[in-house]
């Protein structure tokens, strides 16, 4: 299937910059959504719902993609250097908004439990998540996003600079997350609720 968000002259996504290089639309990314990252954690508007969590990837990625806060009505492919090159597939795009609607019915975290058990149901909501990757690019970013601000609606003690300042060992951890390895993920949710608690 074509992949109707990218550039067919230059292979780069589609971008409300007019940029044509994949290392400078990179570098233009990264250097909006952090001011856009800073924005959003100090705003005081958490919902727990579907809405709310495609509304966060808009008000991260409008300045940047016309597609921001839309689920991807594209099946896609993305290759892993954590999977030795082997590429995740996220088909079924016809089914995201059903997918995505269930689990933030089905895989809400109860945080009166213990802290390992809190850690579990975090990483099983996030995994869940990567797993859907309702949009076509951004989808690590918005999980951090929102799964701080998740945490924080719920007064629970959390170092988010753990998070913030791994975005990619998060990715890879998400990756072998869905591949039945959570403990990576795990490790970097554990510590941010234990340092936290420090703080």
């Amino acid at each position: 299937m074509r992949d109707i968000y990218v550039d067919q002259k230059n292979g780069v996504l589609l971008n409300k910059l007019g940029i044509t290089d994949s290392e400078l639309l990179r570098k233009a990314e990264s250097d909006i959504t952090i001011v856009r990252l800073k924005e959003i954690l100090e705003e005081n508007d958490f919902k727990y719902d579907y809405k709310y969590y495609l509304a966060l990837h808009k008000k991260m990625f409008d300045d940047i993609y016309p597609f921001a806060g839309e689920i991807r009505k594209i099946d896609m492919e993305k290759y892993e250097k954590i999977l030795s090159g082997f590429p995740m597939i996220f088909g079924d795009s016809n089914k995201i908004l059903e997918k995505l609607k269930n689990a933030f019915k089905e895989k809400k975290v109860d945080f009166s439990l213990s802290n390992a058990e809190i850690t579990k149901g975090i990483v099983n909501f996030m995994s869940t998540l990567w797993e859907i990757h309702p949009f076509r690019e951004g989808n690590t970013r918005t999980i951090i996003t929102y799964v701080i601000k998740y945490v924080k609606s719920n007064e629970l003690s959390f170092d988010e600079n753990l998070l913030l300042h791994n975005f990619a060992y998060i990715r890879d951890a998400l990756v072998l997350s869905v591949y039945n390895e959570p403990k990576y993920l795990e490790k970097i949710i554990f510590d941010s609720i234990e340092r936290g608690m420090k703080l």
